[in-house]
């Protein structure tokens, strides 16, 4: 089977987060949500009292506001804190961190 396109950059961005202080929980967590939904997780990690639910986001690509509402939903439903991750390619629209902002969205730079 191969591996995910993402996993390699997933695995850096844990080996970071470790030397920042963060504890790391799972990687490419799948969660069953019910019957028939299920939500995947690049990485759940928990630093002091807290737990954040983290998406990593490489490559040249653009986050709009959908995508941290969706992410902010998914990290409610397992009682963590969402975070995104990601690389210095990677931009935020106007509204996604206005969004991001409003939320308490963690957004760290790898």
């Amino acid at each position: 089977m191969p591996k995910r396109k993402g996993s390699k950059k997933e695995g850096r961005v844990a080996n970071e987060l470790k030397k920042r202080g963060y504890r790391i929980e799972g990687r490419n967590v799948i969660k069953k949500l019910n019957q028939h939904k299920k939500a995947e997780y690049d990485l759940i990690v928990r630093r002091g009292r807290y737990k954040y639910a983290v998406e990593v986001k490489s490559g040249k690509q653009t986050i709009t506001s959908p995508t941290i509402e969706k992410h902010i939903k998914k990290s409610n439903k397992i009682r963590a804190k969402p975070m995104f991750v990601i690389g210095r390619n990677v931009k935020l629209t106007g509204k996604a961190k206005e969004v991001a902002k409003k939320n308490k969205v963690r957004i760290e730079i790898i």
